[in-house]
């Protein structure tokens, strides 16, 4: 638990000064390019999402009580999950603003992408955001239908803490319809770059030039961070089988546990971009 607690702070935190730099960057040129409004909005939910994450775990260790209403408990999943999928989907729309950025194919879909990225930008974040919205009302009616089991611990005296029930038939289905979209998208680009690289190195090769110039490593730079996150989508999945399948739901604390599980992996990207940011150096420099 108090591992949970420390991977939330530091989340949280990380988050923060990453939001932060930004801001002062903001302040300083009174603009902010299209990758960093794409980066500042995912460090907020980022910041939301750890935020929450000790909310709801704090109510289910110190306030069971309020888990009798099913519309709390079905409140505080939602709010939970839309800043998850908020957090996913902005990664994934950072990830295509770079593919958009880096390749250059001369079909009409990237041509188009390629000259309105700038005005389409805020309206892909509002659509993420409202993606991530519809994706996690299910979860709210999931949960509604929860059921709470009582379960007194007469070695600490007459406490009486509640278990959440799960139905593990329905629950890898909501989760995996709201997680799978992101997750193909991302693959999809990072192929497309992963492509356009290869293609872009060989060229250099045969043209005797030198291959470390500043533009491709910084091309490298951002398929490193979006392989990275296609690594901890993978990651997510398999978590979320296995705790959708009941296996962890049978440790000592269940929702614990994937709470662990999930924080840490929006932790590790986290952590990847505030020390690859620019802007946090010149912050702290």
């Amino acid at each position: 638990m108090a591992a949970f607690y420390v991977e939330c702070l530091v989340g949280f935190t990380v988050n923060m000064i990453i939001l932060a730099a930004y801001i002062m960057k903001w302040k300083s040129l009174r603009s902010l390019k299209d990758r960093d409004k794409i980066i500042s909005s995912l460090t907020i939910f980022r910041a939301l999402y750890f935020s929450c994450s000790i909310v709801e775990n704090s109510v289910l260790r110190f306030s069971p009580w309020l888990l009798k209403t099913n519309i709390v408990i079905s409140f505080l999943f939602i709010q939970g999950t839309f800043v998850f999928y908020s957090s996913h989907w902005l990664a994934t729309v950072l990830c295509v603003f770079y593919c958009v950025k880096i390749v250059t194919y001369n079909y009409k879909l990237f041509i188009f992408l390629k000259t309105r990225i700038s005005i389409m930008v805020p309206w892909f974040i509002l659509a993420s955001l409202l993606i991530a919205l519809i994706s996690s009302l299910p979860v709210g009616w999931y949960c509604y239908d929860l059921k709470l089991q009582n379960v007194s611990n007469c070695s600490n005296g007459n406490i009486t803490r509640f278990i959440i029930v799960p139905d593990f038939d329905n629950m890898f289905l909501i989760f995996a319809v709201g997680s799978f979209p992101p997750f193909v998208i991302c693959f999809v680009t990072i192929a497309l770059l992963i492509h356009f690289l290869l293609i872009h190195t060989r060229r250099m090769r045969s043209n005797e030039s030198h291959i470390q110039t500043p533009n491709l490593k910084s091309h490298f730079g951002a398929l490193k961070s979006m392989s990275l996150f296609l690594l901890l989508q993978i990651v997510y999945f398999i978590c979320l089988h296995l705790i959708t399948s009941g296996r962890v739901f049978h440790s000592k604390f269940p929702f614990l546990d994937s709470w662990v599980i999930l924080c840490s992996l929006q932790l590790l990207h986290s952590l990847h971009m505030i020390s690859s940011s620019k802007e946090v150096k010149k912050m702290f420099t």
